[in-house]
């Protein structure tokens, strides 16, 4: 894998998983909760992308990038009965989910990315079964293409010779 979002996102997934166990789910954002037949049994789960990326002409090819990486932790809000409402403890174990997700990130850096840091947090307005906490982190990086050079052979140079 060459692009740098794509290594973003593995490196993400694994460190996600292995420090913020309570989340069942580490998934690319495809627009899951606003496109779906079915429920999945994944909950909570949160869903990845890198928005707002704007980027400067840096020395040597390379460029600076600013950004924000976008984490939707998103959990199911009716009981298994499909009527109710989750209690409230499950709701309180959603919530810790999400201070540990901010403390594995804060200050997470990952494949010459910058350390992250939070800059908001948001609640989705839904009218679905659906709840989703948008935590929002600074993005910085520099990215640098392999120059392709090609070696083209040098033209022979010619002395003329000149009669005096």
């Amino acid at each position: 894998m060459n692009s740098l979002f794509a290594q973003l996102f593995t490196s993400l997934q694994t460190h996600i998983a292995t420090t913020v166990p309570e989340i069942k789910g580490i998934l690319p954002e495809m627009g899951q909760t606003e496109i779906y037949s079915s429920v999945p049994a994944i909950w909570p789960c949160v869903f990845i992308d890198f928005n707002n990326v704007n980027f400067t002409e840096i020395l040597n090819q390379g460029q600076r990038a600013n950004g924000e990486l976008q984490l939707r932790l998103v959990y199911y809000v009716l009981a298994a009965d499909g009527v109710t409402f989750v209690d409230t403890n499950t709701v309180m174990g959603y919530y810790e989910a999400e201070r540990k997700l901010h403390e594995a990130l804060q200050g997470w850096s990952s494949n010459g990315i910058n350390p992250l840091s939070r800059i908001k947090v948001n609640t989705e307005v839904r009218s679905d079964a659906f709840r989703a906490r948008v935590l929002t982190y600074s993005l910085d990086f520099e990215e640098y293409l392999e120059v392709n050079t090609t070696q083209t052979g040098k033209p022979q140079l010619e002395i003329a010779e000149v009669e005096i």
